[in-house]
């Protein structure tokens, strides 16, 4: 009898239709309705969530906001915010009314609207109808400390890449309620955005800033960089006005605070000196006129910072009153260096018999057989800005005085160095080029000497300088940075660039900060030039 059977081709279809999956009616992991339409699993709800999030899709925000409607979570209100779509703004907005103990929303949504304005410029011009929200959420009063105060972070930051003008009155108020009402790192991050924006309007606000602490810091070189980016005439007056003590906000907070005596004039020279603004040089005589108030116990000397003030700004018809003073064997050993300082940076060559008279200052009490501690350092700081503005070999003038200087000490190490110095000069003479290779020599002063010369060659230093930006040497660093104010501008993308670079690179190691704060502001005073 015969059996009865498949045949071959009927068993392999029966298999395939049993064995293997129908993939026609299988859900695709890369399609978003594959996860919109387990939002409502509870059992799947946090896998489809962070399934969309990957996926960035805006397709997913109708159900993710319906989702987050119903509980009110922040995971699913920053899982909308990755996906960087116009249509969450409003949801946004709405969540950005929080309170003390109830602020992870706001937070998120915060978080949202910076990504959404980072996206592109239609992203941006999207979350600007945010603006209004966002500068009440980030002067909302709080608690000092409190953890609610994510939300004014991340409220700041979002308003610096919408970058509406509109944030900067708000950004204001921030950074002048004083840390006895907030938390002071809320202060220093109004500041630091303030100097993205750098619109004059914050002009007061930032000139304020310059003296305000908290928790043991201040925010001055923040504000400084601010000031020096708003520049022009506005920036000016209102330093000169601070320094007249003429402020009375400032002026208030003067007695309040009970700040350090001179302080004032301090910090607004150094910041006007910044400005390069040759207007001011009047008022910065005027000031010289006054009582140095910085000269009390505990104070610090405005005068000083003022006459290196009046190098740093460039005006060389200022440098035979500054020559004057270091000739002035009356003047206190501060202004005296002060002024040998200020003409270097003035590359004022007629002054240099004064500062090697300066120099040659008697510093060895030979009764008491002992180094008058104030004359060595006149001496020291004057024969170190000789040597750093001289032109050529002044071997023969400074051997005999590092000979006579005591083994080993302080007195003797500068005359050395400015032996180097000398050294410098001679070899390279006029030749540019020549300065750019010294720049990477290993002996600190033959490399700082190579960066002030390469500054008084016109535009023929910037390639070298900007190769010199990294420099590890500190002083030499600063004497680069000094020169590309002078030769460098906004033109100079490789130098600028340069700068940027080396910012990145050092801005995470503490021990180099002031030299990040100096690139900074040499990037702003370059691009003003």
């Amino acid at each position: 009898m015969r059996k009865l059977g498949v045949s071959a081709a009927s068993s392999l279809a029966l298999f395939l239709s049993v064995g293997l999956p129908i993939t026609g009616c299988t859900d695709d992991p890369q399609d978003p309705q594959t996860w919109i339409k387990k939002l409502d699993d509870v059992r799947e709800q946090q896998n489809a969530v962070r399934q969309l999030v990957k996926l960035k899709d805006p397709v997913a925000y109708e159900g993710l906001a319906k989702l987050f409607k119903r509980t009110k979570d922040p995971e699913q209100l920053k899982a909308i915010g990755k996906l960087r779509t116009d249509a969450a703004v409003d949801l946004f907005i709405e969540q950005l009314d929080y309170s003390d103990d109830n602020f992870e929303n706001a937070a998120a949504a915060a978080t949202g609207l910076a990504g959404l304005a980072g996206r592109d410029d239609k992203g941006r011009q999207a979350a600007a109808k945010a603006v209004d929200a966002l500068g009440k959420a980030i002067v909302k009063k709080l608690p000092i400390k409190t953890r609610a105060n994510v939300v004014k972070a991340e409220a700041m930051t979002a308003l610096g890449a919408i970058k509406d003008p509109r944030a900067v009155e708000a950004l204001d108020q921030v950074l002048e309620t004083p840390a006895d009402d907030q938390d002071f790192f809320l202060n220093k991050e109004a500041a630091r955005h303030l100097a993205e924006f750098a619109d004059k309007r914050s002009v007061p606000s930032l000139v304020r800033g310059l003296f305000m602490t908290g928790r043991g810091k201040d925010i001055f070189q923040t504000c400084r960089l601010a000031l020096v980016r708003i520049g022009g005439d506005a920036a000016a007056d209102a330093l000169v006005q601070a320094m007249q003590r003429k402020n009375q906000a400032l002026e208030a907070d003067a007695k309040k605070y009970e700040f350090i005596p001179g302080i004032v004039v301090q910090k607004t020279s150094i910041v006007l000196a910044d400005l390069r603004n040759k207007k001011v040089v009047p008022a910065l005589f005027l000031e010289l006129g006054k009582k140095d108030d910085g000269l009390a116990p505990g104070g610090v000397s405005g005068h000083q910072s003022v006459i290196q003030a009046l190098g740093l700004i460039g005006d060389t018809q200022v440098a035979p009153r500054l020559q004057a003073i270091v000739a002035d064997p009356k003047r206190l050993t501060k202004y005296r260096a002060a002024a040998a300082s200020a003409l270097n940076f003035l590359n004022a060559s007629d002054a240099e018999g004064a500062i090697l008279t300066a120099a040659k200052t008697v510093y060895v009490n030979e009764k008491k057989k002992e180094i008058d501690q104030d004359k060595a350092q006149l001496a020291a700081e004057a024969v170190t800005e000789y040597s750093r503005l001289i032109g050529g070999d002044r071997a023969a003038a400074l051997v005999p005085l590092f000979k006579a200087a005591p083994a080993e000490t302080d007195i003797s190490v500068a005359f050395k160095n400015a032996l180097f110095r000398s050294e410098v000069a001679k070899a390279c003479g006029k030749d540019v080029a020549c300065y750019g290779k010294l720049l990477g020599d290993p002996i600190s002063p033959k490399s700082e000497k190579a960066a002030f010369m390469l500054g008084r060659f016109g535009h023929g230093g910037v390639a070298y300088l900007a190769k010199g930006v990294n420099h590890k040497d500190s002083a030499t660093r600063f004497a680069v940075l000094f020169s590309l104010t002078r030769v460098a501008g906004k033109d100079d993308k490789d130098a600028l660039k340069a700068i940027d670079d080396q910012i990145e690179i050092d801005k995470t190691k503490p021990p180099l900060l002031p030299l990040v704060d100096e690139m900074r502001v040499t990037q702003a005073i370059v691009l003003q030039r």
